[in-house]
């Protein structure tokens, strides 16, 4: 083999080979985020559904925000 049929096998050979990891970088990415959005589920339930007025003092008996 000449000089630039080696070239082109190690060029393809690493193409290979960052393709992986790209799927490895992207698999990983997809599991972390899949973790971070039932953590946050978790921390938005207590915050989700009525939550009662205030029933005395100056704030909160009239209007009830839920940011």
């Amino acid at each position: 083999m000449d000089g630039i049929s080696n070239q082109i096998i190690a060029i393809s050979t690493q193409m290979a080979s960052a393709r992986l990891a790209q799927g490895v970088q992207a698999f990983v990415l997809r599991k972390a985020m899949d973790m971070q959005q039932s953590s946050v589920q978790i921390l938005l339930q207590p915050a989700t559904g009525p939550q009662p007025l205030a029933t005395s003092g100056s704030l909160g008996t009239r209007l009830n925000v839920l940011a």
